[in-house]
């Protein structure tokens, strides 16, 4: 018999060793986190959120979490479904379909519209499920992950500067422009992104990056260090990764490669967050992902993540960086 039940700190242990064995991926790609000490950190940067726990015969079973959202501009809630996650053991038993389905109660019950989730592109369980359960596919993401290896040419037209807090309206006017259509997105004012960034460890407006030409803010982006919350590792990589490896190991006898981890091997990682740009100002635009390159070059770490929606042309300036991403 399968008790769902709220959370309770004493299921965070539980959760950490559930996690650890449930890498998101396949069999030829996956993607493994590791949360400790806590489980539940990532949940705690909303205001309003809920987890669900699964518990057969004492056990822990599996989770659900969830994040209730609000779009003060459409006047209508809706649910951010954060992850689900089942014990090996514990699978094919519906109980994923149970948890999932407590989840839209709930959703009903705050009055929210709808669910939406992000899934790793080869966790095909996961896809299964949540068509089963009547979901569509609303658009594909991309991340990008640049090697960090060399270092990158910056124009000197540019000037590229941490933000102060006399340019923050400026900046967030411009994300606000450059997102203005995307669903979800809810308008920034300067207290409530400068209340926003300074909410998320190793974020804050000192890790935030504006580029001026001629005095006026036409880029930006928040340069994130997210493994404070999470290590993340390979559990399974591709077979060209393999032999691309090996290959980049031999050359890196004499120059400098970029690294691609082993499996299993934990890295760091950080991510690029809130960029935003003028239209005619892609140039800035790649020189400040430059500029972050360089930063991390000197800090010795191997690359940074880009995520991506669809549309977003971000995508075509990545494009021209002399160091190519590798995993897309």
């Amino acid at each position: 018999m399968v008790l769902i039940r709220p959370f309770k700190e004493r299921d965070n242990s539980a959760m950490l060793d559930i996690e650890k064995l449930c890498p998101q991926g396949n069999e030829r790609y996956a993607i493994g986190v590791d949360k400790s000490p806590n489980a539940i950190a990532r949940y705690e940067l909303y205001d309003n959120w809920n987890i669900l726990v699964a518990e057969e015969e004492g056990v822990v079973a599996g989770w659900i979490g969830w994040t209730i959202k609000h779009n003060p501009i459409q006047r209508e809630s809706y649910v951010y479904l954060v992850e689900v996650m089942i014990h090996p053991e514990f699978r094919r038993k519906g109980i994923a379909t149970k948890l999932v389905m407590e989840a839209e109660k709930n959703a009903q019950g705050s009055g929210s519209g709808y669910i939406y989730c992000f899934i790793f592109g080869p966790n095909y369980a996961s896809k299964t499920l949540f068509k089963e359960l009547g979901y569509s596919n609303i658009g594909n993401f991309k991340s990008y992950a640049l090697p960090v290896y060399k270092r990158a040419n910056i124009a000197q037209k540019f000037k590229i500067e941490r933000i102060n807090r006399t340019d923050v309206p400026d900046a967030v006017s411009l994300i606000n422009a450059y997102y203005a259509k995307r669903t979800h997105f809810v308008p920034y004012t300067p207290e409530s992104f400068e209340s926003y960034v300074n909410r998320i460890p190793a974020y804050g407006l000192e890790n935030f990056w504006v580029v001026k030409d001629d005095g006026k803010i036409v880029a930006c982006a928040g340069l994130w260090d997210c493994s404070v919350l999470q290590r993340m590792y390979f559990a399974k990589v591709p077979f060209a990764w393999k032999v691309m490896k090996k290959v980049f190991g031999f050359l890196n006898l004499f120059s400098r490669m970029p690294k691609i981890p082993a499996e299993e091997e934990f890295f760091k990682v950080y991510y690029v967050t809130d960029h935003a740009f003028e239209p005619n100002s892609s140039d800035a635009m790649l020189n400040l992902i430059g500029c972050f390159n360089n930063i991390l070059f000197d800090a010795r770490w191997d690359f940074f993540v880009i995520l991506l929606d669809p549309g977003d042309t971000l995508s075509q300036i990545i494009k021209k960086c002399n160091y190519s991403p590798f995993l897309s």
